[in-house]
């Protein structure tokens, strides 16, 4: 009969990095001292499947096209912020949801759509606050959306992310039952960092990462992690959560990427409230 060893963590953690010694080390640094006192953003970006629920591609492989799951139920409004080739906005607006644009680099969307409500105005903080900036309360407030739920919010804008996401507080967070961000992390203060991942992680689980594929690997402190990720996450409230077992790149919804996501994995027990 033939005995399966059981793999220790540490184990595991050589085989997903394949025995990558920069990475190894970085993570296991992580995983053996407290993560809070090694800024270590691994723990809140930690993928989890969601109990009942499909992971699903809105748009196609290329990139402007987000991650959600197959629960659209009572979702009627979501905020777009940062405007491409819109196929993801064009996605929601024909499952019926009222898409609320916002980008102040564009001069008009590529068409037009009845859910379409597109503005010249982007986002900030409360400091940045201008003629064509502002804060996405300011937003809410406007649309009539201060009391609205189960929203979706997408944030877009090449590395301004984290100022307006650093100010929003935990009852505007939890209006929204998804939020997608695609992160830029070079130049970046780790602690900002650090700071933003914490509290969404406190209201929001992580469902899906993705690396986009022409993005660097940087390495800050025990990070190393591609520079630019796009996040999906889905309120905690009223849902739960087990490990991932996906092996990441997904095909399915990836075609491309240089980042072994499945280290953040091992990650798993870390960032509980």
């Amino acid at each position: 009969m033939k005995i399966k060893k059981k793999l220790s963590t540490i184990d595991k953690l050589k085989l997903l990095t394949y025995n990558d010694i920069s990475e190894y080390e970085g993570a296991k640094n992580c995983l053996e001292y407290n993560p809070d006192q090694q800024m270590c953003i691994y723990q809140f970006i930690c993928p989890k499947e969601v109990k009942g629920k499909k992971r699903i591609l809105m748009g196609d492989k290329n990139d402007g096209s987000y991650v959600l799951l197959s629960d659209f139920e009572n979702i009627k409004i979501a905020y777009s912020i940062g405007i491409r080739d819109i196929i993801f906005d064009k996605a929601l607006a024909d499952r019926g949801i009222d898409v609320y644009m916002y980008d102040h680099t564009n001069t008009k969307l590529p068409y037009e759509n009845e859910k379409f409500h597109w503005k010249k105005i982007g986002i900030g903080g409360t400091a940045q606050r201008s003629s064509h900036i502002q804060t996405l309360e300011d937003m809410m407030k406007e649309n009539g959306h201060l009391k609205e739920n189960n929203m979706i919010l997408k944030i877009d804008i090449e590395g301004n992310e984290w100022k307006p996401l650093n100010e929003l507080s935990e009852d505007i967070l939890n209006q929204f039952k998804y939020i997608l961000v695609e992160y830029h992390f070079r130049g970046i203060e780790p602690k900002v960092i650090y700071d933003v991942l914490k509290k969404i992680n406190k209201t929001h689980q992580t469902f899906y990462v993705h690396c986009c594929p022409y993005a660097d690997i940087i390495i800050f402190g025990n990070n190393r992690i591609c520079q630019i990720i796009e996040v999906s996450y889905i309120i905690r409230k009223g849902n739960i959560f087990s490990k991932d077992h996906s092996i990441y790149p997904i095909r399915e919804f990836s075609y491309a990427n240089k980042f072994n996501v499945n280290i953040l994995k091992l990650f798993d027990d870390y960032g509980k409230y």
